[in-house]
């Protein structure tokens, strides 16, 4: 499903899925979304190719299904990372270069100098600074 979507050629001859489950719950009520997958990649570099094609190609679908594909974080890992939303999609809008750094420290990429925030505050103000 994965190399069907994404294409094989952007993947090592080595690709393999580790384990794959689904997150525990009752059978989906028909016409909704189906329950999560959780799935391990044996090699991180294959991991980092599926979240970078999800992103970048037009969306997966399987069996008339949207598929949507994110890191699994643990909840407080996603509590310290939710306030840079905001921030993110301003950056998205103005295609500034950016990524969240473990746990969750913002790295900005802005002609040619990286930059890096550990409060959304000070992003929004170095936003505001260099507004075009």
């Amino acid at each position: 499903m994965i190399l069907e979507n994404f294409g094989r050629e952007h993947f090592s001859s080595l690709f393999l899925v580790e384990r794959a489950h689904r997150v525990p719950g009752g059978k989906p009520i028909p016409g909704r979304q189906p329950r999560t997958l959780l799935v391990k990649m044996l090699f991180s570099r294959d991991r980092d190719i599926v979240l970078r094609r999800a992103r970048e190609c037009t969306p997966a679908v399987y069996d008339g299904n949207r598929l949507a594909f994110f890191p699994d974080f643990s909840r407080d890992v996603q509590e310290k990372r939710r306030p840079f939303i905001a921030v993110k999609k301003r950056l998205r809008e103005r295609d500034i270069n950016y990524s969240l750094v473990f746990p969750a420290k913002l790295r900005i990429i802005f002609k040619d100098t990286t930059l890096f925030f550990h409060t959304p505050d000070k992003a929004k103000d170095w936003l505001e600074q260099n507004d075009m």
